[in-house]
């Protein structure tokens, strides 16, 4: 009776041990997402059209505010015919959720910019699919609402 007791606690703490590793993992995957999220919104701003190439898959489908819907090719054309500038971003109320190769970023965006000459200065809540292909982390989807 003490060996199947014995038997059954190890084979409980196995499985602890084993249904806790994904979860820290999950976290080390939240906190990489949440630093690319940071680290692209300041090289979109120092950097352009190469942050583009740095944090976009290839084949995004992007959803700006207006309901406009654009590839890589375009966003990358905004920001170097400077149509698309901006000054500043501040990223808050950033959450993360991990499924795998795959994670979903959503949060909010202050941002001052300009769009064809046009201010486009406000506070935006934007949600991020990011996936994980060949070892490194690109935003596959992404779209931005902008708050009233």
């Amino acid at each position: 009776m003490k060996k199947l007791l014995a038997i059954s606690l190890l084979c409980l703490l196995s499985l602890c041990v084993a249904a806790g590793q994904p979860a820290s993992k999950a976290g080390s995957v939240e906190a990489q997402i949440k630093k690319h999220e940071q680290d692209c919104a300041q090289a979109t701003i120092k950097d352009g059209a190469a942050a583009v190439d740095q944090y976009e898959a290839d084949d995004i489908v992007t959803t700006d505010p207006s309901g406009r819907v654009t590839g890589k090719a375009q966003d990358k054309t905004d920001l170097s015919s400077n149509d698309l500038k901006f000054q500043s971003m501040e990223l808050s109320d950033l959450t993360v959720h991990v499924y795998g190769n795959t994670a979903v970023a959503a949060g909010t965006n202050t941002l001052k910019g300009t769009y064809k000459g046009q201010d486009i200065s406000g506070k935006y809540r934007f949600t991020d699919t990011w996936v994980k292909r060949n070892g490194k982390w690109q935003v596959a989807a992404s779209q931005s609402t902008k708050q009233q």
